[in-house]
């Protein structure tokens, strides 16, 4: 049989969007058969703090973190209370108010034994990093890795500069040009920061080392006596600057002390977690949504996004990957489909069909940080670069459920299209006995 159809082919999450909507539209219809608040089914299912590190049934290993905080500051953000009292007065203009949460966890910057253990025909190992001090004092970075708009130039120049100190503007990072740097698997898994950022700091730390020998021979000093910071090697009172150390090491050899290894300043060194069963970060999503039952339309009136990625090198650049995520996520449950018809003729062929949120669906989406270091990483780094995109359906579903509620309504398949949520109505009115 021949076809044109479009296979399905990993989307952002890799399946966890899917089985996040699954998981939480379960813990919906338990707290419906409980009568309790939906945030304390998931209170009471939670891995607690002190728990940590914690392994769980099907083997992945919760590195760190606080779950149940997590979910009880976005329960607090959205202001569950005061949406509970407005749901019991009717609307003015006759729309339904609903509020909806979600949780996850997220496994990122996956290691070797985790993916040899799935079988995948391409496995990491040690990702490297090439730090190179120039002749004139400035720094090259050289990684396998690449950004398509995570903002590695910045968060990556980031590491360096914590370890060097060399002034910002003086670093410039080389990604993922073969011929140039170390071999990588590249870009995926949310793994760039733990294992590309452990690899410049490990490399940058062997430079430092160096420089820090040579640095020590200028101002006879004793190796024990000096330190790399700000851009210096520094003793006591006494200092020379990281570009008078390369200026000694390229231009002026006959000042270096006689045994000095002749690796020089030119490092390429590789990282690999202390334990290579991935990171996991976790958030929660909260949303209140307003349906009108007359149209199927959905309104989001507010977004709450309580995230933990651990430490958080940029946290501008970790608002850009929620906010992004979030928004796509928001895309994924209220906009984007592929239909095709009886023929397997694609429906969908230009953005003309394939509806993405624009600016006007997007809510003030509010992002709240938690930092809780990851034990087995670099500066406890996690891998948080899918995280946005996870939550959003099933957040918007339990809210829009949470909405229809009254009228003994739920729509669980996406995107909640306002067909999709009028037949559901529709299928609940006298006479029509079709499952909604």
């Amino acid at each position: 049989m021949a076809t044109n159809k479009s296979p399905i082919l990993p989307y952002r999450g890799v399946a966890r969007t899917g089985v996040c909507l699954a998981i939480e539209t379960v813990m919906d219809a338990i707290a419906r058969e409980a009568c309790l608040e939906p945030y304390e089914v998931r209170l009471r299912n939670m891995v607690g703090p002190e728990q940590m590190p914690f392994d769980t049934i099907l083997g992945k290993h919760f590195d760190s973190g606080d779950h149940p905080e997590c979910l009880r500051r976005a329960v607090a953000a959205i202001r569950l209370d005061e949406i509970r009292v407005r749901q019991r007065r009717a609307e003015p203009d006759g729309r339904l108010i609903g509020v909806g949460l979600s949780f996850f966890v997220e496994q990122g910057a996956h290691g070797t034994s985790v993916l040899a253990a799935w079988g995948r025909p391409i496995v990491p190992g040690y990702e490297q990093a090439n730090v190179k001090l120039t002749p004139d004092g400035e720094v090259e970075i050289h990684v396998g890795t690449h950004s398509h708009g995570q903002g590695h130039e910045t968060t990556y120049a980031q590491v360096a500069y914590e370890i060097l100190g060399v002034d910002f503007d003086k670093i410039k990072v080389v990604q993922g040009d073969t011929l140039y740097t170390p071999y990588s698997t590249s870009t995926w898994g949310s793994r760039c920061m733990v294992h590309g950022g452990g690899a410049i700091a490990a490399a940058s730390r062997v430079l430092a080392q160096r420089a820090a020998h040579i640095g020590a021979w200028l101002m006879q000093a004793d190796d024990a006596e000096v330190y790399v910071a700000d851009g210096k090697v520094i003793a006591g009172n006494s200092s020379v600057t990281l570009r008078e150390v390369a200026q000694a090491w390229y231009l002026q050899p006959q000042t270096l002390p006689p045994e000095l290894d002749t690796g020089g300043l030119d490092v390429t060194a590789g990282y690999r977690a202390a334990r290579d069963s991935g990171t996991f970060t976790y958030a929660a999503h909260a949303v209140i949504v307003a349906v009108d039952p007359a149209t199927g339309l959905i309104e989001i009136l507010d977004y709450v996004v309580v995230e933990d990625g651990g430490t958080l090198v940029n946290p501008m650049i970790v608002d850009g990957q929620i906010l992004g995520g979030t928004v796509q996520g928001i895309g994924t449950c209220l906009y984007e489909a592929s239909p095709f018809d009886a023929a397997g003729q694609p429906l969908a062929t230009t953005l003309q069909d394939y509806l993405v949120p624009g600016a006007t669906d997007v809510p003030n989406i509010r992002v709240f940080h938690m930092q809780t270091p990851s034990p087995y990483t670099e500066f406890g780094i996690k891998g948080l670069g899918e995280g946005g995109a996870v939550g959003p359906p099933a957040a918007i579903v339990s809210a829009v459920n949470d909405a229809l509620r009254p009228l003994g309504v739920e729509v669980h398949d996406l995107p909640l299209t306002p067909q999709r949520i009028l037949a559901a109505i529709e299928s609940r009115r006298p006479g029509n006995s079709r499952d909604s």
